[in-house]
């Protein structure tokens, strides 16, 4: 967790977590990543990353759990699925990629 309190925000984390309180469907975040120039590939990432803030969840705790439970949810998948053992084949190949 990153300390921090609301006001620490930026105007665009307000509108990420604006969008996310209502609606988000993917137009809505299509329309906001061109407002505020964000490549819509990395809503996502940025999402994630204000997930791990405290002036985020002050601002949104909603979004913040919401957020938080689907990034555990996919872990536990891919943990059943012992998709994470393939990264440490790869590391110990020693493969760049």
């Amino acid at each position: 967790m990153i300390a921090g309190d609301a006001q620490q925000l930026s105007a665009h984390d307000r509108m990420i977590l604006d969008v996310e309180c209502g609606s988000p469907t993917p137009a809505a975040r299509r329309l906001l990543c061109d407002r505020i120039d964000l490549a819509p590939e990395r809503y996502d990432t940025v999402l994630n990353g204000l997930a791990d803030t405290d002036a985020a969840y002050s601002y949104a705790p909603e979004v913040v759990r919401t957020v938080r439970h689907s990034r555990a949810e996919r872990f536990r998948f891919y943990r059943r699925a012992r998709r994470w053992t393939t990264w440490d084949h790869i590391v110990e190949k020693g493969d760049p990629t």
